[in-house]
């Protein structure tokens, strides 16, 4: 195992994990406090992990529940997430979610992403 990743649900971040490390932790997402700004989350839930072609990490696409959306944090942006679903509020509409809990990655046939899928 290369890493654990780690939704820190009351702290507000994703922490990845490696045990050649010996238990510390690096945040890959919020961290930031609790907020709405696109490097905070609010009560993650969940995490799903997006690989480059070459097999390392793109980004981790976390779930922030309480601000019904769903974030990429690419490692390469320095802590900066980009609203990938939701984001205007909660609510049943197709721009809007309601406390989302989950998320996969629906990959196209060529390895790019296709959906993400909340």
């Amino acid at each position: 195992v290369a890493a654990y990743v780690v939704v820190d649900t009351d702290n507000h971040r994703v922490q990845r994990c490696a045990p050649a490390d010996g238990g510390i932790c690096t945040t890959v997402a919020g961290g930031n406090g609790l907020g709405m700004s696109e490097n905070q989350l609010f009560n993650p839930a969940g995490v799903a992990i997006e690989q480059a072609a070459d097999g390392t990490v793109a980004a981790y696409v976390v779930v922030d529940t309480d601000n019904h959306r769903v974030q990429r944090c690419a490692p390469a942006d320095g802590g900066i997430c980009t609203t990938v679903a939701g984001g205007n509020g909660l609510g049943m509409s197709e721009n809007q979610l309601f406390n989302p809990a989950g998320v996969a990655i629906e990959q196209a046939a060529d390895g790019t992403v296709a959906a993400y899928v909340v």
